[in-house]
């Protein structure tokens, strides 16, 4: 037998091997069906391993993330052979003070590349241009901020997935009626404004279905009391869509306020919505790849610091898919 080092000396060309044992090397190797690991080769070059900051977030009001950071760490761990370490920053606290904790210690690592979502809160805005400025890759996902220099956005069409939703609502009505809207937090979510501005755009195809007012009722965790007493009073309105969902116990909250038929509509899918789904509180809702949104910037990033190869496209949409009772 021969050891390691003299093997590794062997398959990636070194000197210092008596020739009659790297040809018994090279016959073995050739036997087996050896195949040199590229990026373990790149990795070595570097003398160093490749370092990729995740940031997400972690609440309780944010259940959606749960699904993205799954699929993120599944793919971080597939990555640790190659010499790749992701590590993952959790937003835990959704105040501008703890945000801006989170991302100074980023910023004091010096990841070689990050995946995050772009929230539009000034201290995400300095961390994207400090970014910039140092030259590190960045990949969007969930949101998206065509003013940075990232490699790309991977998420929602937001704009389609409002179009998709106002089509939902006027299956579940019979094309006529009134529909509210509710959203959780604020107004300036881009999510919900996209969202709004596909779900208007497709609502005019339906001349008998009409929007009970511009804007959606805000609500918050805990405090939904607009929201369920605009169902509550008006009872013409026979279909919510509730854009952003906070943590999700604004769906029942409506739909026992209500006392009619109402149909509502929402976005993803979590477990609690699947419960009502089943139990007939939520008619449909739209998934949109939570773990093509965890795994896919983390293999972009990869892929752009071992290879140098670019995303196949500045925006990729992950899919979106109609849920109802019958089809979970």
């Amino acid at each position: 037998g021969v050891s390691r080092g003299t093997v590794d000396r062997v398959l990636n060309h070194r000197p210092g091997v008596n020739p009659e044992t790297a040809a018994r090397v090279r016959r073995i190797a050739e036997e087996v069906g050896y195949q040199p690991n590229i990026a373990g080769q790149l990795l070595a070059a570097r003398k160093r391993d490749l370092r990729i900051a995740f940031l997400c977030c972690d609440t309780p009001d944010m259940v959606y993330f749960q699904d993205v950071l799954r699929a993120a760490r599944e793919k971080a761990a597939s990555l640790e052979a190659f010499g790749i370490t992701v590590d993952f920053y959790l937003f835990r606290e959704m105040t501008e003070t703890a945000i801006a904790q989170t991302l100074d210690q980023v910023t004091a690592d010096q990841p070689d590349g990050v995946a995050l979502l772009p929230m539009n809160l000034p201290p995400m805005q300095r961390f994207i241009a400090a970014m910039e400025g140092r030259g590190t890759p960045m990949v969007f996902y969930n949101m998206d901020d065509q003013r940075a220099k990232r490699l790309c956005y991977v998420g929602c069409d937001y704009v389609q997935a409002g179009r998709l939703a106002a089509g939902l609502t006027a299956l579940c009505t019979d094309r006529k009626g009134t529909v509210l809207l509710l959203t959780h937090y604020d107004l300036e979510n881009g999510s919900y404004r996209e969202r709004k501005q596909g779900f208007y755009q497709e609502l005019t195809q339906y001349p008998q279905l009409k929007p009970f007012q511009e804007e959606a009722v805000v609500f918050q965790n805990g405090d939904c009391a607009q929201a369920v007493e605009t169902v509550r009073r008006h009872p013409e309105i026979n279909a919510v869509y509730i854009v952003n969902l906070g943590d999700f116990s604004i769906c029942r909250s409506v739909y026992e306020a209500a006392g009619r038929p109402i149909s509502i509509i929402t976005n993803d899918l979590v477990p609690v919505q699947r419960e009502m789904l089943r139990s007939g509180i939520i008619s449909a809702t739209m998934t949109q790849q939570p773990e093509v949104q965890g795994a896919l910037p983390i293999q972009i990033l990869s892929d752009y610091l071992l290879f140098e190869e670019l995303p196949r496209a500045e925006r990729i949409y992950t899919d979106l898919s109609i849920r109802i009772a019958q089809n979970m």
